[in-house]
């Protein structure tokens, strides 16, 4: 994973958004954790939380999800745009070079808006490949932040 600070240094031609509105984070970009999505842009709002199906596994100071699985795992909704999809596309080592850790996939799934009720949305999320969990443990929880502080402790701290 790269961190802000070089993303914003980074050519930025070559690159196509995905087209879907909202991300869904369920590791370091969550709320609290060690790379708060907030610190990407400042005023960010979180339109609410979804559960994504599959496979939670410890990468470390960080998690991936595979989404084949039965597992039951949180995730923070939040809207996207180009700009901020770009960004996270750095973050997560997709652009603009490829380390084949993650991919982009796009989910219709129901979000509890913070506002109250349910709603269908197409939601980005960053999947961790196969060789990238390979010899990884699966978490047994379905909320990794939780997990992670109850286990590990953050970089530098």
């Amino acid at each position: 994973m790269s961190t802000p600070s070089e993303l914003s240094r980074s050519d930025k031609s070559g690159w196509q958004p995905c087209g879907v509105g909202h991300v869904a984070v369920y590791g370091t970009l969550r709320a609290g954790a060690v790379n708060d999505i907030a610190r990407l842009r400042g005023g960010m709002v979180i339109t609410g939380r979804t559960t994504l199906t599959g496979a939670l596994h410890d990468l470390g100071w960080y998690p991936g999800l595979v989404l084949q699985g039965t597992q039951q795992v949180l995730a923070e909704v939040y809207p996207l745009d180009a700009a901020l999809e770009q960004v996270l596309d750095g973050y997560e080592g997709i652009w603009p070079q490829d380390t084949g850790e993650y991919t982009k996939r796009t989910l219709t799934v129901p979000v509890a808006l913070t506002g109250g009720g349910t709603q269908m949305l197409a939601v980005l999320v960053y999947e961790a490949l196969p060789a990238t969990v390979q010899a990884a443990p699966v978490i047994d929880s379905g909320d990794w932040l939780a997990w992670f502080k109850a286990h590990k402790t953050a970089p530098g701290a």
